[in-house]
């Protein structure tokens, strides 16, 4: 792997509010640190009074007053209207500029996708600000895949052209395992952007975002965990409450389970409904569509329902399973419910759909309810609702349990390259975007980027502002969502695990595969994809990442025996 070889050094620590005053005094040198008034320096004017002895038989007392003391000056915070982990970083910056690391003048490129524009703009902006010295330039990419590709080319060429590449995290192995994003760890313990404590991105996200292989490779930029959306006025409405109880038997609410999202969706698909543009309203909207995204779902209910991606043994896929067909028999009950777009349109429809008021129950990304109370053409501004994904109840040690987990699908990261000329001072402009402060205005400038900091979620100092641009109901909904969430498929050749599942997902429920040939097909073509990364260095990065899937997924692993 290219770039620096780390020191087996413990890095010393960035403290760039501590300084010390060395004071010589014949021999004797005095250090005074600042904020550390001596104690005699406080005391107030003392009147001293000496004895003087003369040789004859006198004796004279004389009292002398001290001058008082000249004050210790208060020292003066350098950019107190910033964030601990901002201005560490912004100093840090200034300093590799005054020793002549980072030359005055120098850019720093960052590879991205156009869709984050609006967000990294916000934070250049801010930036340039602290830092005018150092500038940066943004290289914008039509699409996600055109990263990615753009990535891995120069992890070949090694060029240089990138300091700083944004990401989904699903390709984090690969672009570590191809030698292009760089062991970040030293930096992290250098200038702490604040992992740990109230300002923390929430676990586990905070951890499988960034970590490989128990190494720091990234920050998290982002936080793509799914909610459940759903419709506040329909589901509280009386009369329907008293038609849904009269019908299932029980009472009409945000579901617990996806076989109570099946009565619902039944229930108001059957209504017949008509939204303000005339489209028909159906009872539930998730994802199942062919380019990317109708993994999420199988995904979710399958690992709730207790079941395992691969064996943490042996690297043996374990999707062709009782766990992988449950999760298609949900999937399949529920297709009638659900618009016939959903097996053939883009990611973006389930958007336009539940905005336009033509769906009840959804889930997707943040960015949904951000659209959902902001956008001119949203009809559901004020019914928009939040809740955790609905779950599988097991039996866990002989108590029924109702298992939640909450999809993080290709959350976006921000890697710095082996081959950047100036890799620290492009980490610590990552660190400063999505320091407390400056990271929470980058978010709220644009779609893409979401929440992740526990600060922004409970500090009153940061909460109005992001329920302003998110709803308090969201925020606390998502908070608890987040410490469910589990992670991508964060291993190397993780788009093609990813896809493998997507193409079968999508043809099951296009009635063109049976459940069972896709589920043995998936666990056949992700064996290869295994083999060909080598299946000793796969089985390594996979027990790491099985370790920051959330409690009540590996709880219910244990239950099965699947983990120890």
């Amino acid at each position: 792997m290219g770039g620096e070889k780390a020191s087996s050094e413990k890095p010393k620590k960035f403290d760039p509010d501590r300084r010390q005053f060395v004071i010589t005094i014949g021999s004797a040198i005095v250090a005074l640190g600042i904020g550390y008034a001596l104690g005699y320096l406080t005391k107030p004017v003392e009147r001293i009074t000496t004895t003087v002895t003369k040789t004859v038989t006198q004796t004279v007392t004389q009292t002398v007053t001290a001058a008082p003391p000249s004050p210790t000056p208060t020292p003066v915070l350098e950019y107190p209207e910033l964030s601990d982990v901002a201005r560490r970083a912004v100093l840090g910056v200034k300093k590799l500029i005054a020793d002549g690391v980072v030359p005055k003048g120098a850019t720093l490129r960052i590879l991205h996708v156009a869709g984050s524009k609006a967000q990294l703009e916000k934070a250049i902006e801010l930036w340039s600000k602290y830092v005018p010295e150092i500038k940066v330039e943004l290289i914008t990419m039509g699409t996600e895949p055109d990263v990615y590709t753009k990535a891995m080319s120069e992890a070949v060429t090694k060029t240089g052209a990138y300091d700083i590449v944004t990401i989904f995290s699903t390709w984090l192995g690969d672009l570590v395992e191809a030698g292009l994003a760089k062991d970040i760890t030293v930096y992290f313990s250098k200038y702490d952007p604040e992992y740990v404590g109230p300002n923390a991105p929430i676990e586990p996200l905070g951890s499988y975002t960034t970590l490989y292989k128990g190494k720091r490779y990234a920050l998290t930029l982002d936080s793509d965990v799914f909610t459940l959306t759903y419709r506040k006025d329909l589901l509280n409405d009386p009369k329907y409450k008293e038609e849904f109880k009269a019908t299932y038997g029980y009472d009409l609410k945000v579901p617990d389970t996806w076989e109570e999202v099946i009565n619902i969706a039944e229930f108001f698909t059957n209504k017949k409904l008509t939204s303000p543009r005339g489209g028909r309203v159906w009872g539930a909207y998730f994802y199942v569509e062919p380019a990317f995204a109708a993994y999420i779902s199988w995904t979710n209910i399958f690992l709730e329902a207790g079941g395992i991606l691969f064996d943490l043994e042996t690297m043996d896929p374990k999707v062709d399973s009782p766990e992988g067909r449950y999760a298609f028999d949900i999937l399949l009950k529920l297709k009638p419910f659900m618009p016939p777009e959903a097996i053939s349109a883009a990611w973006a429809d389930l958007y336009d759909k539940y905005i336009h008021g033509e769906s009840v129950l959804t889930a997707a990304w943040p960015s949904l309810t951000k659209m959902a109370i902001s956008s001119p053409d949203s009809v559901v501004k004020e019914v928009t609702g939040t809740a955790l994904m609905p779950g599988v109840k097991l039996e866990i040690g002989g108590k029924p349990t109702i298992i939640r987990a909450s999809p993080n699908p290709v959350n976006w990261v921000g890697i710095v390259s082996n081959y950047s000329k100036y890799p620290e001072a492009s980490y610590l402009f990552l660190q400063f975007m999505t320091a407390p402060d400056i990271g929470l205005e980058v978010i709220l400038s644009g779609v893409i980027l979401d929440l992740f900091r526990e600060s922004w979620f409970k500090d009153p100092k940061y909460r109005p502002k992001a329920a302003a641009g998110y709803g308090a109901e969201f925020l606390d909904a998502y908070l608890e969502s987040i410490k469910i969430s589990y992670p991508d498929f964060i291993i190397r050749g993780g788009p093609e695990y990813a896809s493998k599942l997507t193409t079968a997902v999508n043809a099951v429920m296009a009635g063109t595969m049976d459940p069972k040939t896709a589920l043995s097909t998936v666990a056949a073509e992700w064996d290869s994809i295994t083999k060909k990364y080598g299946r000793d260095a796969q089985l390594e990065a996979w027990r790491a990442l099985a370790q920051l899937f959330p409690e009540p997924i590996k709880m219910a692993w244990k239950a099965k025996g699947y983990m120890k």
